[in-house]
Parts: C-alpha cells; sequence; structure tokens
C-alpha cells in the first residue's frame, strides 16, 4: 500500500521559479527484500513543495548582470551545425574528441494520393546553402560567453564549466583545448577562427560551434534548459534516517528499465544536483543491504524539486552474548537470511550495524566452530540491537 501526504506553496526566487517537493509513504508491513530485489514504490507523483525558506534556493542568482553586448556581426554558424546538447557530462577525451558536421536542410517531395484523377511528378527544392564566413587572420576576436537555465532566466554567475577547443584536430586526433574556465559569465581574447566551445553545469551541458571570423568582439549564449534536483529520505512516520548510511543513484528515463543509463553515481542526502530538463529514474539505497526505494522524477528548467522518499527501513545492531545484555563476543561471523532463505547480509564483527527493511530475517552468528541463530522483526524506523544468545557449555 502506498500512500501520499503533500502540502503546497509558492516560493518566488530570482530565477527560480519555484521549489517542487515529493514525499512518499508506505505501509509499515512489507516481507524483507533480498538485496537484488529492491522495493518498488512506483511512480512519485509530483507536487508543490511545503513552505521552504528563500535560503534554499539551490543556485544564487547574480544581482541583475545583464547579458553580453555584441557588435552587429554573426557569430556562430547556421543553426543546423552550431549546436549539439548532451543530456550528461562529457569527459575532456569526450569533448577533444567531438567533430561537428554541418548539415543542408531538405524539402520533402511530396507524392499525390493513388485515388487522385491526374498525376503529378515529385520533385525536391534543396535549401540555399550559407557559405560560411572567410577567416581573416590577425588582431584578437574578444569572446563573450554567458550560460542560462532558461531563454528568460538571468545569466549564471557561477558553477560553470567554460571549455574552448580548436576545432581543427592536431596531430593526435584532438581538438586542441585553449581554454578551461570555471565561474560565471566569460570574456576570452582569441584569434580568429573556428572554435568548439563546451558549457558544463553540473550534470547539464550544451556544445557549441563558433565562428569568429575577423578580429572585434563577439558573444554567444547558452541556454542550458536546465534544473536542480535536491535528494533526502526519512523512515516512515517521518522519522530521521542517518544520512552517512543514504546514497541515491539518478539514472536516465529514456530507455527499458532494464537498460537506464546511469547519470550521477552515490549522490549524498540533500545535495543538490543540476540536470537537463526531463524526467529521471531515482534509486535511494539505505546502507549497503536490502534497503531501498526507487521511482520516477520530473525536473523542469529554471525549478529546484526537492525529492523525500520514504523507506521502510531501520538499522539494528547484531550481539552475539552469553547472557541477555552481556558483552558482544569478538570476531563473530554473521548472515542474515529472509525467512525464504535469501541472502541479504554477511558482516564480520562484535556488534556490526546493519540498515534492512522492514520484514522478517533470521541471524546466524558464527563463533569458532559453534553456530547460533534467532529469528527477529525488523520495524520501519525503529533502531534496536538483535542480541543471540550463545548457549552454555
Amino acid at each position: 500500500m502506498v500512500m501520499l501526504h503533500t502540502q503546497s506553496a509558492r516560493l518566488n526566487t530570482s530565477g527560480l521559479l519555484f521549489s517542487l517537493s515529493l514525499i512518499l509513504f508506505a505501509s509499515n508491513h512489507t516481507l524483507a527484500q533480498s538485496n537484488n530485489n529492491p522495493m518498488n514504490l512506483g511512480t512519485i507523483l509530483q507536487k508543490q513543495t511545503q513552505g521552504a525558506p528563500p535560503s534554499r534556493s539551490y543556485v544564487k542568482l547574480p544581482k541583475q548582470l545583464p547579458a553580453p553586448k555584441a557588435k552587429a556581426v554573426s557569430t556562430s554558424a547556421p543553426a543546423t551545425d552550431e549546436q549539439a546538447a548532451t543530456t550528461a557530462p562529457q569527459s575532456q577525451a569526450e569533448i577533444q574528441a567531438q567533430t561537428p558536421e554541418a548539415t543542408n536542410a531538405q524539402a520533402t517531395a511530396t507524392q499525390p494520393q493513388a485515388n487522385q484523377a491526374t498525376s503529378v511528378k515529385a520533385t525536391s527544392v534543396k535549401a540555399p546553402s550559407i557559405k560560411a564566413p572567410e577567416i581573416q587572420p590577425g588582431g584578437i576576436a574578444r569572446l563573450q560567453l554567458a550560460a542560462f537555465l532558461t531563454q528568460n532566466g538571468q545569466p549564471l554567475q557561477r558553477g560553470m564549466n567554460w571549455r574552448i577547443f580548436e576545432e581543427k584536430k592536431g596531430d593526435n586526433g584532438r581538438m586542441p583545448m585553449t581554454h578551461n574556465s570555471d565561474g560565471g559569465a566569460l570574456e576570452v581574447d582569441l584569434k580568429p577562427g573556428r572554435y568548439i566551445v563546451y558549457a558544463g553545469y553540473g550534470y547539464a551541458n550544451l556544445t557549441k560551434r563558433v565562428i569568429l571570423p575577423k578580429a572585434g568582439d563577439y558573444s554567444e549564449s547558452f541556454i542550458l534548459q536546465a534544473g536542480g534536483l535536491r535528494l533526502g529520505a526519512v523512515a516512515a512516520g517521518d522519522i530521521n534516517l542517518d544520512n552517512n548510511l543514504l546514497r541515491f543513484n539518478i539514472y536516465s528515463k529514456t530507455g527499458a528499465e532494464d537498460n537506464q543509463q546511469l547519470i550521477a553515481p552515490n549522490i549524498r542526502s540533500n545535495q543538490v544536483i543540476k540536470l537537463t530538463e526531463g524526467t529521471y529514474h531515482i534509486v535511494s539505497s539505505y546502507g549497503d543491504a536490502n534497503a531501498k526505494v526507487r521511482g520516477d522524477v520530473e525536473v523542469k528548467a529554471g525549478d529546484l524539486v526537492t525529492v523525500t522518499m520514504i523507506h521502510n527501513a531501520a538499522k539494528i545492531t547484531l550481539r552475539l552474548v552469553s547472557e541477555p545484555g552481556g558483552e558482544a563476543l569478538t570476531n563473530t561471523v554473521w548472515t542474515v537470511l529472509t525467512p525464504g532463505g535469501d541472502l541479504v547480509k554477511r558482516a564480520i564483527g562484535a556488534f556490526p550495524t546493519l540498515a534492512l527493511a522492514a520484514g522478517d530475517y533470521t541471524a546466524i552468528a558464527k563463533q569458532g566452530e559453534e553456530i547460533y541463530n534467532r529469528d527477529f522483526a525488523v520495524d520501519a524506523g525503529l533502531n534496536r540491537d538483535i542480541e543471540v544468545l550463545a548457549s552454555q557449555p
């Protein structure tokens, strides 16, 4: 059984339209899950957020810094060959290997319908080609770069990574990188020529081909169509979890469930991730055993989405003792199984602490050649010790 609890309020910030919050609850009565079969709580439904203070906005936008101005000179190639958008960050080697290819738009010939009395000869019409400007060597071409979350947003003043490559490949088959800078808006002096400019903002990025035909001032804007995602989790009943044990993996939602691409691994609780607008699949892990939940979330350009996932889980500490409340015996080998005999977790030590999904389990403790066991249950949000009593000789 899945229940949803939400409250909504609008948050007005400079550049961020509003913040969204998702809160997912599930029944406390669930069977133990094996590590390879995480609990699937289905699609997370998106609602507006609980009233969060403006100070929690995920990106600090500038105070009204204007976009860079340029002279009335064309700065880039035609639309068909200036821009290549990507949905995941690229390594420097991948960017260096990029070679934009120009394409000519064509109008497809239309065929007459079969039942028409007259026949029409099909013709094709080519769009007029635009000749790339000649490069005039000499002097300095000053290029101003600015990036925006949305078409109508303010220029980003931090968090950007700019990389500029010469379009012509070197002897090693890669495009030489002429500039690599972090921050916000950028102004850089270059020789007239053809360049590839990469604008990276977290896991959102955009690549453009820019032509600087002669000395002068130029500008280029990058509309990233990006938003933010903040992830967190609690136990059922709004009980805090140990954030040190929480991790999130973010996957693309473009392919089949078994063929989704991992975009951002091992994300910590409350860490803000910058992503291209789209739908993503989130897997939350509490510990490294079987406490997992998953769901889908939509990221919109210019918005911060806050997702709170609800775990039916708790921490338990295993202790092999000679008497109730006694000292834990060292060098104990532990095995935790589901009632069906599936392996959940192995551990070694006097008192290992595990995060487990709510359900029934069997703990097996091996001390030397002796083996002891105990059945126990895990209730969501209830952290406790599980003592296994060693038989007296």
